[in-house]
């Protein structure tokens, strides 16, 4: 008798153990690869029980995927600080989501300058809000991301500008002879999405009204300003929230990107970076009806086009109106060599994008001149420059990253010798220093080739297995016989 009670408890604990957490694409997580199968198979299935998915599990994993050397907000709880006691906060956390009765708490408003003038504002959440969100953002994912549009490049696994820009070079190249481009960009889009369009379109695949409540509340939820005043939020998904982008995904695929293939493919191609679009047509009449249809459409979506950044233009070979801005940078008909007459596409950095540049780094030397050491100032500017050298490293742009590497070191020994009364370097001492601790110059083996259409998923190719398979050892050790013959 004995025995047989210890079975049945040996049962009821199996039955009672955690599932295992993913080894797919959702690494970590907790049955959201099965979700994500599930939507693969079934592009219209309808989801319920996704509030189950709050489980403690879930919400670790969440918590790990957040950068804590981000801003903290109203509440001054860091990563570090919040993990000390993580099993408890997240047992507590996961509690109040399964009664109903969590509720975020209010983001901190950050108005951040704009190239334009104006401000852009940002909201900083608390450290728990941000895992609910993280997780939420998830979930979303997990349903929607096999339903996106191949062109859809922003905010997206596994994808990248660069990967936008090669096929916006293709699709150029292919229509080069009659080429008239369509250029779109949202006014204010983060600001602007109407949470009640936006409900109705999770509706058509979440039946979960608890999640559902649950995704309210992070969009309606109140935002201290800097002047200290609390306003509740009617209209739009906060910038800088984990869970904002993926929102706008799912708002501009139902609104643009399913539109456009059901009714546009057949006549243009679409490349779209979040809110910036560039389409791409080969008659002129049909680019003027479909500028006009877009925007009754984003009408009907309560959005709004940028008329300053939006536009019609001839852009093909022989005759080219302008350049093309997209992402950063710009495209434009270039001779294909000096003694040629011939014109090749070109790829580069946008004359105002470089500017800002310069001067981002102008005023941070100024700022930190005096307060930092010599060596670190000298690493965090190369660290700079390898960031710049990694987004706008595009062939045909290595002029603009000389440009740049020059503008840079000019204004690194500028405030320099400013840091006291005296001088710290000539410049020949200068550039002696410089030939014995280098900064990083834009190399040519390191730019990304966009011209094929094709750009590698991830910046770093992953190792094959299949190499280790076929020989024992090195292809130089001679007398070595494969294993597979």
């Amino acid at each position: 008798m004995p025995m047989e009670q210890r079975k049945s408890h040996r049962a009821n604990l199996f039955k009672l153990a955690p599932e295992p957490c993913s080894h797919g694409p959702f690494r970590g997580y907790v049955s959201l690869d099965r979700i994500n199968s599930a939507a693969r198979r079934d592009p219209e299935k309808k989801f319920k029980a996704l509030l189950q998915q709050f489980t403690v599990e879930n919400l670790r994993q969440a918590f790990r995927s957040l950068d804590g050397s981000k801003a903290v907000g109203i509440d001054q709880v860091t990563k570090d600080h919040y993990a000390q006691n993580l099993d408890e906060n997240l047992q507590q956390l996961a509690g109040q989501i399964a009664r109903g009765g969590w509720r975020p708490r209010p983001s901190r408003e950050v108005l951040i300058p704009k190239a334009d003038g104006g401000k852009r504002p940002l909201a900083i959440g608390c450290l728990e809000d941000k895992i609910v969100q993280q997780l939420g953002a998830k979930i979303l994912e997990a349903i929607y991301e096999s339903s996106f549009h191949l062109h859809s490049y922003g905010f997206r696994p596994k994808r990248n500008t660069h990967q936008a820009l090669a096929r916006l070079y293709k699709v150029i190249q292919e229509r080069s002879e009659n080429c008239v481009i369509v250029e779109m960009d949202l006014e204010k889009f983060f600001n602007s999405m109407s949470h009640e369009k936006l409900l109705e379109i999770l509706t058509e695949r979440i039946e979960d009204h608890h999640f559902l409540r649950l995704i309210r509340r992070i969009l309606r939820n109140s935002i201290l300003s800097e002047e200290g005043e609390i306003r509740q939020n009617e209209q739009g998904a906060p910038q800088g929230a984990p869970i904002s982008p993926m929102l706008a995904n799912i708002y501009l695929h139902a609104c643009l990107d399913t539109w456009f293939e059901e009714n546009w493919a057949v006549h243009a191609q679409m490349v779209r970076y979040a809110d910036d679009a560039v389409f791409v047509f080969t008659d002129l009449r049909q680019a003027q009806e479909f500028k006009a249809s877009l925007a009754q459409r984003f009408h009907d979506y309560i959005l709004k086009m940028n008329d300053e950044k939006s536009g019609i233009l001839s852009f093909s070979q022989q005759a080219p109106e302008a350049e093309i801005q997209f992402l950063g940078f710009h495209f434009y008909w270039g001779r294909k060599s000096k003694n040629s007459s011939k014109k090749l596409l070109k790829v580069k950095t946008s004359p105002k994008k470089l500017g800002r540049s310069i001067e981002a780094y102008g005023d941070w030397i100024k700022k930190q001149r005096s307060r930092v050491p010599l060596e670190k100032l000298w690493e965090q500017t190369a660290q700079k420059l390898r960031g710049h050298y990694s987004y706008y490293g595009l062939i045909f742009n290595r002029s603009k990253l000389s440009y740049f590497y020059y503008a840079i070191v000019g204004i690194l020994f500028k405030w320099l010798n400013r840091r006291s009364q005296k001088r710290s370097y000539t410049w020949d001492g200068f550039a002696k220093r410089l030939k014995f601790k280098p900064l990083p110059k834009p190399s040519k083996a390191a730019l990304i080739d966009i011209t094929s259409g094709l750009v590698p998923e991830l910046k770093r190719n992953m190792k094959s297995r299949m190499r280790k398979l076929r020989t024992y050892g090195s292809e130089r050790s001679p007398g070595l016989s494969p294993v597979f013959t």
